[in-house]
């Protein structure tokens, strides 16, 4: 599984590649808004995330906010955003996850 950790909601550079105006998390996101923020755009080894079944985003409490199936990922540049098949009402999403996120990055293979 991959886990993104994401922060507290801000602007987006105005040149977002997502075209997003804004990145992060703030209370009451749907799973949605949060899949549109989490899945991108991050450094990551392309073929290790790619090998992975799942992505789980969650906030910096470690609160789960959105699982996704990953079916691929589009190049930014030197940096990768994730494609996938958001799962909507996962059993996790609103829960502490399983398993902590560890890293000082905010994408870690678990």
């Amino acid at each position: 599984m991959l886990q993104i950790q994401i922060g507290p909601e801000r602007e987006a550079d105005p040149d977002d590649r997502l075209g997003r105006s804004t990145i992060g998390w703030r209370p009451g996101m749907s799973e949605d808004e949060v899949w549109e923020t989490g899945r991108g755009i991050w450094k990551f080894n392309a073929d290790r995330a790619l090998s992975q079944d799942e992505v789980q985003i969650i906030n910096t409490e470690g609160t789960v906010l959105a699982v996704a199936k990953i079916t691929g990922i589009s190049k930014h540049g030197d940096r990768y955003a994730l494609e996938g098949e958001l799962q909507r009402g996962d059993d996790r999403v609103g829960r502490a996850t399983q398993v902590p996120h560890l890293s000082r990055n905010p994408v870690t293979y678990i």
